[in-house]
């Protein structure tokens, strides 16, 4: 027992030297805690970085980059964007950049890495969008990237994203009754009627040729030798003006209408068949539901995801350096 209470004398001995030194009188305890941290943020004040994101710098030329590429994507530049505007940019612009090195940095702990044929798969995906090698590297080298830095771009993007998709796969599967439950709470408007989206319009199989508003005769002369060999499609009311659409749907029996003017020129058109509206059934849509149920919870989860690691991270801004 007597061992035991000297033991506790002990321990409230330090407990009250640590609150003193740290929360009283800011003793050399407190100053060799707070003074690399201190001295790390001074650094980086002194440097002109922009922000620590678990002590790795951000810097204003990377700020400046990602303000580049955000206003090139749009097709604009720092001198057509009002100054108030701008300081907006930059600032979402940041935020987007700390996201980004906090999905680097856990997936680099995690060791996390797709195989080479799968990101090789996702570059040339991602380049076939232009329509030549000449167009790839002009839109690189304008956001400050040469082919081969490119690649190691999109090989980190690439990377990232399968880290993400993976981590976040269990929030946003979405079952077969999910999205029937869906398609139930939702097809209907409040009076009964079939929402926007959840039937298909009424349609006709036509024949089409327009001609140029001042080419009348040239619409009667081949209204009058008409011949079937225009490629006939399934079109909506709403494909057309309207004057032109009650012709078309004014009656189900095949023809081939007089010529009729419109604001897009002479209109010849032959009707084949026509088709009522009618409801969309759950399997006719439940691909589409699945997709948008899974886009939302994906959005819903990686914000969710965000605020986690941020909450963890150690991070600062440096507003008077953006």
């Amino acid at each position: 027992m007597k061992n035991l209470s000297w033991r506790w004398m002990l321990y409230l001995f330090v407990g009250g030297y640590l609150l003193l030194d740290l929360k009283v009188f800011h003793g050399p305890l407190r100053d060799a805690i707070r003074n690399p941290r201190e001295a790390a943020l001074l650094e980086a004040r002194q440097r002109g970085w922009i922000a620590l994101v678990n002590r790795e710098p951000l810097t204003r030329d990377q700020l400046d980059l990602a303000v580049k590429r955000h206003l090139y994507q749009r097709g604009l530049d720092d001198s057509s964007v009002p100054p108030k505007n701008l300081d907006m940019i930059r600032r979402a612009a940041l935020q987007s950049l700390i996201d980004d090195t906090l999905v680097r940095q856990y997936a680099d702990g995690d060791r996390y890495a797709v195989t080479p044929e799968e990101t090789a798969a996702f570059i040339t995906a991602w380049k076939s969008g232009f329509s030549t090698r000449e167009a790839l590297l002009e839109a690189a080298a304008a956001q400050g990237l040469d082919e081969k830095a490119l690649d190691a771009e999109l090989a980190a993007i690439w990377t990232r994203k399968r880290w993400l998709e993976n981590r976040i796969e269990p929030g946003v599967q979405v079952t077969e009754e999910e999205a029937k439950q869906w398609y139930e709470a939702n097809r209907l408007e409040t009076g009964g009627e079939p929402r926007p989206g959840f039937f298909e319009p009424e349609k006709a199989r036509v024949r089409e040729v327009v001609f140029s508003a001042g080419d009348e005769a040239a619409a009667r002369q081949a209204h009058a030798a008409w011949r079937s060999e225009v490629e006939a499609r399934w079109r909506a009311r709403e494909d057309f003006p309207e004057a032109i659409a009650t012709a078309i749907f004014s009656s189900g029996a095949p023809r081939l209408i007089e010529p009729m003017a419109s604001p897009d020129g002479w209109h010849v058109i032959e009707v084949l068949e026509r088709r009522e509206s009618r409801p969309l059934a759950f399997e006719d849509l439940r691909d589409e539901i699945i997709a948008h149920l899974e886009a939302q919870r994906t959005e819903e989860t990686v914000k969710e995801l965000m605020e986690k690691l941020r909450k963890v991270a150690n991070l600062h801004i440096f507003q008077e350096n953006l």
